[in-house]
């Protein structure tokens, strides 16, 4: 729930950003002050919106682990974005805040024509940043731009197991086609930890339907997603290509 609502304020701080940055944009250009003024205040509101979703999202990996993000180069692109918006933010608030003072202590606000001039050119190149935003949003979603390790051999034997469309819609973005998961970064590592796999079936179905935090991050439910034949299917697959079939599985672990 709390994933799924971080989730959406980030996702509506990036809309809100696009929608008052093209607005402030009109109010400049016909060298409106109050227009000015009042895109001005959307843009903080969509500001607090995008950076506090987001590193609510990143550092509470309220959905996928830390590493689930350093480890993708797109996300360092999408940063960078971020940080040319800030550092393009710079003049214009250096501008508008002395408007909001003078404007709430009742005094004229005389600006000059050249401050529309430079906040225009200023704030115009903010748009292409905020659409590498929204992009790289878009692919990290889908898992674009991880390393993308092959998968194990038996892979190719067990790829005709029904489980294995199950795996590679919902389960491969973190685990990766190797099972490994980025050795453990990103979701558990099937291979190289065999305790994983080691679990009884109904153990192991159990955190497939309700999901699992752990020392890495939260591992989200799909018991609401998957049929209860598809979660056995993803977990025969499972066994079939990384790790122990339920009758190798330790008595321990039992």
């Amino acid at each position: 729930m709390l994933a799924a609502i971080a989730s959406a304020l980030h996702v509506l701080g990036i809309a809100l950003a696009a929608t008052f940055a093209t607005l402030r944009l009109f109010a400049l250009r016909r060298q409106d002050v109050p227009a000015t003024r009042f895109a001005d205040n959307g843009n903080g509101i969509a500001a607090i919106l995008l950076f506090g979703a987001g590193f609510w999202r990143l550092f509470s990996e309220l959905e996928k682990p830390l590493a689930f993000y350093t480890a993708n180069p797109i996300f360092w692109i999408k940063m960078g974005a971020v940080a040319v918006m800030v550092a393009l933010e710079a003049y214009p608030q250096y501008v508008v805040l002395p408007w909001h003072i003078r404007h709430s202590r009742k005094q004229p606000i005389e600006p000059k024509p050249r401050q529309f001039e430079r906040m225009f050119r200023l704030c115009a190149l903010q748009l292409p940043c905020i659409l590498v935003v929204i992009v790289s949003a878009a692919l990290m979603a889908r898992g674009i731009g991880l390393p993308t390790p092959a998968p194990p051999p038996a892979a190719e034997a067990t790829s005709s197991l029904p489980g294995a469309a199950v795996y590679a819609t919902y389960c491969q973005t973190c685990h990766q086609p190797d099972g490994r998961g980025l050795g453990g970064k990103t979701a558990g590592d099937f291979v190289g930890d065999p305790a994983i796999l080691a679990q009884p079936d109904a153990a192991l179905l159990d955190t497939i339907a309700r999901g699992k935090a752990g020392r890495i991050g939260a591992m989200p439910g799909f018991g609401s997603i998957l049929t209860p034949q598809q979660q056995r299917d993803v977990l025969a697959y499972l066994r079939a290509t990384f790790g122990q079939s339920a009758s190798q599985a330790s008595p321990a672990a039992r």
